[in-house]
């Protein structure tokens, strides 16, 4: 039966609930009425074995139960009880059941359940009573009920069914019993009938008519058929609901299809009436995914996306296109996708990087997408966009604007911050920062004072200070290169060995590591030789260590860390903005693939 200390809390007997029927109800019009003994198999038992308590719950699906969120929650406890506290019983007596059914999880409304020094309901449970569980296994053989799913405000005057374990008129708990009775009010969430409910049924269905869920039994007040009771409508908490429907298989049976990606009608298709992506279109609402757009395409039916990644988020045949600012949609890809980067083109499905513009100086040619101000260019390019805007990644030397972060600079003025750093090598420009968070992807907050280009290097990875390597690590030093590590005691990664050092044991490197002197790929831990020192791979999204810098292949089909070209001095006037000495094409040999050759870079007027 219902745990004692919360006996007072469910349905018609809580005494001295907070809460009040609207004034046009009588607490005391109804009692119960057509009672009988027995009530329909969707209607199950709850109890909970952690606190000994008994309540009510409907099956509106195979695998879930609808039920009240204080069945399931306990006294002055943030959240549901763990579900293997939770049985599920199906029959009609709670002490003859004819099967058991373990939970699975449990998803309440927010609030936390809360009772007053009389043990009557908190007044943050009011209207909030609602709760689903999804069950380990499902009920086969019983009918599920359909839960109603618009506004309880017209069930005024009409005759429900309620159906629970609660106290029958003669005195027994745990006997499954079905009373009719007239909706007298409804206010807000809340569904008022007179005394139609006792101690047990908390939980239990409001069955309309039609043979609806529209609430569960929540609270009241007075004694066993005298008072009020009140049920907590299910309509605001349809998401809640489907939500647990959807996790568990369900079809939600909304009736008409929609184009929402559900199968609302339950004939096993989804949004089988709807237009499919890439097709003409008018209004969002036709549209699979809802997604109606103008695009180089005409106005098609179609999916958001990321512009800066116009080969990722799309389904095969299709890529993002970037629309005004930096939204993105996927769009039909007809073009062979082969010209490479700086090569004229006419529509974007030509460059290899999916993304063909003018960045504002007349000529139209595949660029790297990016976003102005993140450092998204690779070395010796810049974003020709303003913060946050979106555009391509163009030879620095040609762009007359500031510069933002990452991107090259020689003196504090150029860069948009302010803040010209010179950093292992490079001189780029940064910002000020007090955490990680602070900075772009592919780079950290070194030391909590600026924005570094490169992640947080793991054991062996190039680094400055100690602030460029993950928590646990630091930055060992020996001659000119420098490596994040750890102290060991013989348990170093693959390529490392464990050493002494200064009084202490560190791993250190067997092979040579980014920056290393190499002839070949074999010398070096990552098996790369560029240059004639031990290089990775990079690009945008794999960003270099402090100290190095990421450069494309002369085809610009990859990137590689080099080390930078030394500094120069500034050569005053004109429009140049890099500080580096030009580079010469070299060769770079990968492991069990042909020669690249490094892009070479030239110094060109504005």
């Amino acid at each position: 039966m219902k745990r004692e200390a919360l006996c007072a809390l469910v349905a018609c007997a809580l005494v001295g609930c907070t809460a009040a029927p609207p004034d046009d109800v009588s607490a005391t019009e109804a009692g119960i009425v057509n009672g009988t003994a027995g009530g329909l198999d969707s209607v199950v038992v709850l109890q909970n074995y952690a606190s000994g308590g008994l309540c009510t719950g409907s099956l509106i699906a195979e695998r879930v139960v609808l039920t009240a969120k204080h069945c399931v929650q306990e006294a002055f406890e943030p959240g549901p009880v763990s579900a293997s506290s939770m049985i599920v019983g199906i029959g009609d007596n709670a002490r003859r059941l004819s099967r058991t059914l373990r939970v699975q999880s449990i998803t309440a409304t927010p609030g936390m359940y809360t009772m007053d020094s009389r043990g009557s309901i908190g007044r943050e449970l009011i209207g909030t009573d609602v709760a689903v569980m999804i069950l380990q296994t499902g009920v086969s053989g019983v009918e599920p009920l359909e839960i109603m799913r618009e506004s309880p405000s017209g069930l005024t005057g009409q005759v429900i069914t309620a159906v629970g374990y609660g106290q029958t008129p003669s005195g027994e708990v745990g006997q499954k019993y079905t009373a009719m009775g007239r909706v007298q009010g409804t206010e807000g969430p809340l569904i008022y009938v007179g005394a139609l409910t006792c101690q047990g049924d908390s939980g239990g269905p409001a069955i309309t008519s039609e043979g609806l869920v529209a609430g569960v039994t929540s609270f009241g007040a007075g004694g066993c058929g005298s008072g009020y009771g009140a049920y907590n409508a299910i309509f605001p908490y349809l998401d809640l609901i489907d939500a647990a429907l959807n996790e568990a298989g369900s079809c939600l049976n909304n009736g008409e299809e929609t184009c929402d990606g559900a199968d609302n009608d339950c004939d096993d298709l989804v949004d089988e009436t709807c237009t499919p992506i890439g097709g003409s279109c008018s209004s969002s609402d036709e549209c699979v995914g809802l997604t109606c757009r103008a695009t180089s395409a005409g106005r098609i039916c179609t999916q958001p996306c990321d512009p800066l990644r116009p080969d990722f988020g799309c389904e095969p045949g299709f890529i993002c296109e970037r629309g005004e600012g930096c939204e993105g949609y996927c769009v039909t890809n007809d073009g062979a996708a082969d010209l490479p980067l700086g090569a004229d083109c006419t529509a974007n499905g030509e460059c290899r990087s999916l993304y063909c513009a003018d960045p504002g100086d007349g000529r139209q040619r595949c660029l790297q997408p990016c976003r102005g101000d993140e450092g998204m260019c690779l070395a010796g390019e810049a974003c020709a966009a303003n913060p946050g805007e979106c555009s391509g990644c163009v030879d620095a030397n040609i762009l007359i604007a500031d510069r933002g972060l990452g991107e090259e600079c020689a003196t504090p003025e150029e860069c948009r911050s302010g803040d010209c750093f010179e950093d292992a090598g490079r001189r780029y420009c940064t910002r000020a920062c007090g955490a990680d968070s602070e900075c772009p992807d592919g780079y950290h907050c070194r030391d909590g004072e600026r924005c570094v280009a490169g992640p947080r290097g793991e054991v062996g990875s190039p680094c400055v200070t100690s602030g460029d390597c993950n928590d646990g690590l630091f930055c060992a030093s020996d001659g000119a290169r420098s490596w994040c590590t750890e102290m060991c005691d013989d348990d170093c990664p693959d390529g490392f060995a464990c050493v002494a050092a200064g009084g202490t044991m560190v791993c250190a490197p067997d092979l040579g590591l980014t920056g290393d002197a190499c002839m070949t790929g074999a010398e070096c831990v990552s098996g790369l030789c560029v240059l004639g020192e031990c290089s990775v791979m990079c690009s945008a999204d794999v960003p270099c260590s402090p100290g190095f810098e990421c450069r494309r292949t002369d085809d610009t089909t990859a990137a590689v860390c080099v080390r930078p070209a030394p500094l120069a001095e500034e050569d005053g006037g004109g429009c140049s903005v890099s500080a580096r000495r030009d580079r010469a094409p070299v060769g770079v040999w990968l492991v069990g693939l042909v020669a690249l050759g490094l892009l070479s870079h030239r110094r060109r007027g504005c």
